[in-house]
């Protein structure tokens, strides 16, 4: 008998709804957006990025993993591994009693019947899914539904015997699974994972030149499907992405690989020696035009006297950083998320700076403090800039036993390089 697999939630959404809300929501935010996404208070400025806080997919993945400890309360419930890239929230997941298989000691191999296993937003391999289901486990599904358009195409590349070139992270989860989709049903399709342009352009150079055979699946040689042949496998080939990567050079990569299938084979064989299919995630896209407006909205250069991001643990917000990092701004910080130790090295903030941009994140952002009260900051003065200052280093507070505020008034700042 098959395994039960819910995909669609576990009809417990309004049950867990103020659970969430709870944990994850925050009056501070949900003030500043409300007054046109910006806050200030005497010489500094804070503005917020439109595009803040859970994607849909990332949203949809928390709430079914809620509903599914809620529906199974005396049952063992696992993760395959971290739900999202977003320690809080993993976190809070262990401290419902969920159990990671990623984790020391645990192992698929110890699964029965009785457990609950719950599949991340970027999905698991096709082995991995074949073990749970071996094993007779109770899945629940929060797969991100841009993840499934992504494998719909690279399936299709597979039974064209199209080579799928995956722009993204070979060791990162999502690719794996992505990589496992592209060698078809039969499991003899190919792919290869480029990670930016730099390895996109070795590989197009080969696509018009050739080269040696050997030294190209030495440069690849852990990005490649098994019995992979340069020779061969690249002369039919579609493009796909892991959702999370910029999407601009994502495209950019795309028209690399076109350019070198038209130099090598002539216009009139395109459409019989490449593909691409538009896998660009909406999320991830909104989040990085939600940065450049952001930036756009001072009014210029010398307004932007500093901005500060959240450092990112998902390789979203690492590629959110980027479309950013190359615009006018005099200099520009990258705010830790974690409980910041305040080394010697870091630097005052507010004076001499007369605007600060604070970049939204497309997954967690739960700040501690919830009040613009000034008074709810330990140590917290009369002056206006100071509570800005205040504001800004309570945003950087993720972790419960993390005080709202350092009593040093100073954030711990690192160059974003």
């Amino acid at each position: 008998m098959p395994p039960l697999i819910f995909r669609k939630g576990l009809d417990l959404k309004h049950e867990v709804a103020d659970v969430l809300a709870a944990s994850y929501h925050s009056e501070l935010v949900g003030h500043i957006k409300s007054d046109g996404y910006r806050y200030s208070a005497g010489r500094v400025t804070i503005h917020l990025a439109r595009e803040f806080g859970f994607c849909y997919g990332v949203d949809r993945a928390v709430d079914y993993a809620y509903q599914a400890r809620r529906r199974f309360p005396d049952r063992a419930v696992h993760l395959t591994g971290e739900i999202i890239h977003n320690p809080h929230v993993n976190n809070e997941l262990r401290g419902q009693g969920i159990r990671f298989l990623s984790d020391s000691g645990a192992s698929i191999d110890a699964l029965g019947a009785d457990d609950v296993v719950i599949l991340p937003a970027f999905g698991i391999t096709i082995e991995q899914l074949q073990q749970l289901e071996a094993r007779g486990c109770t899945l629940v599904d929060t797969t991100c539904g841009s993840v499934l358009n992504v494998w719909k195409n690279v399936r299709r590349y597979a039974a064209e015997s199209f080579t799928s070139v995956i722009h993204g992270k070979y060791r990162h989860e999502e690719t794996q699974a992505t990589a496992s989709q592209a060698r078809g049903t039969g499991g003899g399709g190919h792919f290869l994972v480029v990670l930016d342009r730099a390895e996109a352009g070795h590989v197009c150079d080969y696509i018009r030149h050739g080269g040696d055979p050997r030294a190209f699946l030495d440069m690849f040689r852990s990005a490649i499907s098994p019995g992979f042949d340069p020779d061969v496998h690249l002369q039919r080939i579609g493009c796909a992405n892991q959702t999370t990567m910029l999407s601009s050079e994502s495209l950019e990569i795309g028209n690399m690989f076109r350019d070198a299938m038209r130099e090598r084979y002539g216009e009139a064989a395109l459409p019989d020696r490449f593909r691409a299919f538009d896998t660009i995630c909406s999320a991830t896209q909104d989040r990085q035009d939600a940065i450049l407006a952001l930036l756009g909205a001072a009014d210029g250069p010398d307004d932007r006297d500093w901005r500060v991001q959240q450092q990112q643990y998902a390789e979203s917000g690492q590629n959110l950083r980027q479309p950013a990092a190359h615009l006018p701004c005099r200099r520009t910080w990258l705010l830790p998320l974690g409980p910041p130790d305040c080394p010697p090295s870091c630097r005052p903030v507010g004076r001499g700076h007369r605007r600060g941009l604070a970049a939204g994140r497309p997954g967690l952002y739960r700040p501690d403090v919830r009040s613009l009260d000034a008074g709810q900051y330990r140590g917290a003065g009369d002056r206006p800039d100071r509570r800005a200052r205040q504001l800004l280093t309570a945003s950087c507070c993720e972790f419960p036993e993390q005080p709202p505020l350092r009593s040093c008034y100073r954030m711990c700042l690192q160059p974003l390089q």
